[in-house]
C-alpha cells in the first residue's frame, strides 16, 4: 500500500507478538504488510496505508454456503450500515460467491500505543471468529449474526 512506514509502526509490529499471549506469530511479507496468526489459527492481515495514515486490518471469513448466501449477504450489508455502532468495521465480498472478509481501518494520526494496537487486534480477532461462524453456518444449525454491542467496539 505504501513504502513510507513510520519507524514507530514498524516497532509496534515487532513488539505486538511478544506482548500478546494469544498471538503465535507475526510475519512481515513485504514492507508495510504483516500477517498475524493467533493460537486458534485465525489470521489477521495488517497493511500500512497513507493519506490518511492508518493500519488496515482484514481477515477472511470464508464463503457462505449457497443456500445461505442471501441471508448472510443481507446481514452483512445491514451490518455495514451500522458503521457508527460497529466502530467502523466493514464486511466485503470478493466477487459473486466469493470469500467474505472483515475490514477495519485504524487511523494513526496520533501516536499509537502498543496497548491500543493490542486491544484493537484482539477485539478484531474475536469479531472475526464470530462472523466466520455465522458466514460458514448452514440452515440446519443456524448461528445468530454478531450484531454490535458496546463490548464489541474495537476502539482502545
Amino acid at each position: 500500500m505504501s513504502s513510507a512506514i513510520p519507524e514507530s509502526i514498524q516497532l509496534l509490529m515487532q513488539e505486538i507478538g511478544p506482548a500478546t499471549l494469544e498471538i503465535d506469530a507475526v510475519m512481515q511479507s513485504e514492507e508495510g504488510s504483516w500477517a498475524v496468526q493467533f493460537d486458534d489459527e485465525t489470521v489477521v492481515q495488517i497493511e500500512w496505508a497513507d493519506e490518511p495514515s492508518r493500519l488496515v486490518l482484514s481477515s477472511a471469513l470464508g464463503q457462505a454456503r449457497p443456500e445461505m448466501r442471501l441471508p448472510v449477504y443481507e446481514t452483512l450489508l445491514s451490518y455495514n450500515l451500522l458503521w457508527q455502532d460497529t466502530g467502523g468495521v466493514k464486511a466485503a465480498l470478493a466477487g459473486p460467491g466469493g470469500e467474505v472478509s472483515l475490514l477495519y481501518e485504524m487511523f494513526a494520526d496520533t501516536e499509537l500505543s502498543l496497548s491500543d494496537l493490542r486491544t484493537v487486534l484482539l477485539n478484531f480477532m474475536q469479531l472475526t471468529q464470530l462472523w466466520a461462524s455465522y458466514v460458514k453456518s448452514d440452515a440446519s444449525t443456524p448461528v445468530n449474526a454478531p450484531m454490535p454491542t458496546e463490548e464489541m467496539h474495537l476502539r482502545a
